[in-house]
């Protein structure tokens, strides 16, 4: 009898346990079903007809713990470029995608548009932790289907939080490696109430002494949220901050003086040869090259100081911005959805730069004599900031059955901004007194601006006959933007027969209202898809086409017309792709080497120019253990009718027509392949990337690019369940080897300066270096 009451108790058991673990199973589907709602308004559907790149959970955790900023993560998928300013790949990074820049890519975390209204760019400078907060990412080259905040001219990618986890947990993580350069972080989730109210949380920092001289720095994420769970609805908040204070080198490494003048005659006339040299490190914002005594002497450089002897260590970065999400999900039946959003995120932040001794007029406005009339040179140090605000609503209401997928959107963001500068250091201490008087402080520079941004969308999938879906999207976008007060920028005059400089001011107020239309075709029948679809989008001006180019004809709005045709197959173990594309712009921004008359690059219209290209994509694995992979993107970036402007010493400007050139920053071929080993728990991988030769301007000159790279970079994990220790689930070791044959390349650079005299052309380069070979080793505990 008591053996069957043992059994009976024990059978009971199990079933008890085994319907905890299906409900918790349900719960978390749930939970995740009512999570994919809140990105679906701005993501292409399955079978939608554009170029899509998805990374998954399991992709973005491995990569969280490498420190680096998410668009080296971006930069293993087709078309995509990404370089950091410290050569580590943390703290200011930069992306292209298919050459278009950052302020031509729209990002989006959970729908809320990321890009800062103004500049229209995401600063990639404190997230290098957002990978683990994510659940997935999908990026859409091109101009893929409508989403919320600026046009998407590149292409768009969108950051979805993780899903609420149901389940209690803690996880650690650690790294360390070359340059000092460490990262820490915890992540959580518990059950307040049962499964339906969830509390989870982030924290993770990253500190490196940076590759370039002066690029130390500190950055990290934080994150909080409330997840309230019903039976067909989802409430959460959710607040995600950033926090950076990392050194600058946007000056890059320059292969010549401050002045411009080259280099060459110590035979350097690459990054290489600076590195060979000894200066694959210099930065101008914190050293002065310094140059022999003697003939034969070597080049070396030189700390900045203060008049009272003190050493400037570095330029900074220092910007908070935190990030308030309110969103609610409801669906009420198995074909409705309905998503709402209320957002708002607050930033401040400056950067503190000790600038040359240069006319204090010229710079700051401050026109102040010396005995002979002229205008008084110093050095000094300024605080350039800003501090914003950016309130926004967010609604998508879907509908979804066998044939039909339809949502429909609305959005409304509104910024204000608040740009200003202060002088909190001169060197002349004559000049100090005079100005330096409010807590020590003056301010040169103040701007308000206000950016309102309204748009709608209507998107409708439909399914017919044997896997063919028809694909049509309408969006209407009005934008109004206004800025005034006075800019930083100072405009060279006369007065009483001297030099005297005039603030330029800002008066600025201008409404756009576009109408950006999608339509395309897609066949999907066993593993083969092929789609075609054609779109038009619009995009106004960033605030430094109006301020830089001050007299010039006032910028207009940027055209595309984007033709994607594409194909894929998916087989048992291997997958291959193709996409082609043609993107026509009309009244592109360039730089054309003119100057404005507060002496800043001016952006120009171009009225025709295109971008023609394949993307390849194809895996294959042999076994159950081994992987292959490659992507390759091709392609042809040119202007037509191109007219430059450069400056010369003897005469007035030169200008230089070219009936074809080739858009800078564009290079013909971006390739990746990765090899992948897994078994068990074990896991490595070997990626090798390869660029081709960047054109540094609009003028496809060899004497103005940088070479083409490839660099090679190995990675090696192990997971292991464990015993619950301590209550610790997993362990994860691993070590990331970068750039293993320690290649001493550039990324990216520009033209520092160039000019005619005499005839003759002669052009100096900066160069955006990454470091040689560095490795980084890490650890996760789940619990």
């Amino acid at each position: 009898m008591k053996k069957t009451i043992g059994v009976a108790m024990a059978a009971a058991c199990v079933a008890s346990v085994q319907m905890a673990q299906a409900q918790t199973t349900l719960d978390t589907l749930k939970v995740q079903n009512l999570h994919e709602v809140v990105v679906k308004g701005v993501r292409a559907p399955k079978n939608a007809p554009f170029a899509v790149a998805n990374i998954k959970s399991s992709e973005l955790q491995k990569f969280a713990t490498s420190g680096k900023e998410m668009p080296f993560l971006f930069s293993r998928t087709p078309g995509v470029l990404a370089w950091s300013e410290n050569g580590m790949g943390t703290g200011t990074t930069y992306m292209r995608m298919r050459g278009a820049g950052g302020s031509r890519i729209n990002v989006t975390i959970d729908g809320v548009p990321l890009n800062s209204p103004e500049d229209q760019t995401v600063f990639w400078a404190n997230m290098n932790s957002y990978a683990s907060l994510l659940g997935n990412v999908q990026i859409q080259r091109g101009i893929g289907t409508s989403t919320n905040g600026d046009g998407a001219f590149g292409g768009s990618i969108s950051l979805a939080t993780k899903a609420p986890s149901t389940v209690p947990y803690v996880e650690l993580t650690g790294s360390f490696g070359s340059y000092n350069t460490w990262n820490t972080g915890i992540n959580f989730s518990a059950n307040l109430i049962g499964n339906s109210l969830i509390f989870d949380g982030a924290y993770h920092e990253t500190n490196t002494d940076g590759y370039i001289h002066g690029t130390s720095g500190r950055s990290g994420s934080y994150y909080g949220g409330l997840t309230w769970i019903g039976s067909n609805f989802k409430l959460s908040y959710k607040n995600i901050g950033n926090f950076e204070k990392t050194g600058q080198a946007w000056n890059g490494v320059a292969a010549c003086d401050y002045d411009g003048y080259s280099l060459s005659s110590y035979d350097i006339n690459s990054y290489k040869d600076m590195y060979n040299y000894g200066l694959g490190r210099y930065n101008q914002l914190m050293e002065d090259l310094v140059y022999p005594s003697t003939d034969g002497g070597r080049l070396s450089t030189k700390s900045f100081y203060f008049r009272d002897g003190r050493k400037w260590n570095q330029t900074t970065d220092n910007f908070y911005q935190n990030h308030n999400i309110l969103n609610f999900v409801w669906q009420p039946s198995e074909h409705w959805t309905h998503n709402a959003t209320l957002h708002y995120t607050y930033g401040y932040g400056y950067y503190n730069e000790f600038r040359r001794a240069s006319a204090l007029g010229k710079k700051f406005g401050l026109n102040v004599y010396d005995a002979d009339g002229e205008l008084i040179e110093s050095e000094a140090v300024r605080r350039k900031g800003l501090t914003q605000n950016n309130y926004g609503a967010l609604y998508n209401v879907s509908y979804h059955d066998d044939a039909w997928d339809v949502i429909g959107g609305l959005s409304a963001q509104m910024f204000r901004c608040n740009h200003w500068g202060y002088l909190t250091y001169i060197a002349n201490e004559e000049v100090e007194r005079q100005y330096l008087k409010d807590g020590g402080k003056y301010k040169y520079y103040d701007s308000d601006a206000d950016k309102n941004d309204y748009s709608w969308f209507v998107k409708a999938a439909y399914n017919f006959g044997s896997g063919w879906n028809v694909f049509a999207d309408m969006q209407m976008r009005i934008v109004d933007y206004t800025t005034d007060g006075v800019n930083d920028k100072f405009i060279k005059g006369k007065k009483d027969g001297r030099k005297f400089y005039t603030q330029q001011q800002l008066n600025i107020d201008e409404t756009y209202v576009f109408y950006n239309p999608k339509a395309g075709v897609s066949y999907t029948r066993g593993g083969h898809k092929a789609y075609a679809s054609v779109a038009y989008a619009n995009r106004e001006p960033e605030r430094n086409n109006f301020t830089d180019n001050s007299s010039a004809a006032l910028p207009k709005a940027e055209h595309l017309f984007d033709t994607e045709l594409g194909y894929q197959y998916r087989a048992a173990n291997w997958y291959a792709s193709a996409n082609l594309y043609y993107m026509r712009y009309i009244n592109q921004f360039v730089m054309t080497g003119a100057k404005s008359d507060i002496g800043e690059a001016i952006t120009s219209n171009i009225k025709n120019s295109y971008r023609l290209g394949a993307e390849l994509s194809a895996c294959w694995s042999p076994l159950q253990w081994l992987s292959l992979e490659g992507n390759a993107a091709l392609s042809q970036n040119k202007l037509k009718n191109f007219t430059e402007e450069v400056e010369a010493w003897d005469t007035e400007a030169v200008h230089n027509t070219y009936a074809k050139s080739t858009l800078s920053y564009s290079p013909s071929a971006i390739l990746n392949g990765f090899v992948d080993v897994h078994f068990g728990g074990f896991s490595a991988t070997w990626h090798t990337n390869f660029v081709s030769r960047q054109y540094l301007d609009n003028t496809q000159s060899s004497e103005r690019s940088i070479p083409s790279y490839s660099q090679t970079d190995l990675a090696f994990n192990y997971t292991s369940k464990v015993s619950k220790a301590f209550g610790m689930k997993q362990v994860t070791l691993g070590i990331d080897f970068n750039n293993i044959f320690n290649r001493h390349y550039a990324a990216s650079g520009y033209v520092y300066y160039d000019w005619y005299n005499e005839g003759k052309r002669t052009s100096t380069l900066a160069y955006i270096p990454m470091a040689g070979f560095t490795c980084m080793a890490h650890v996760t505990l789940k619990f």
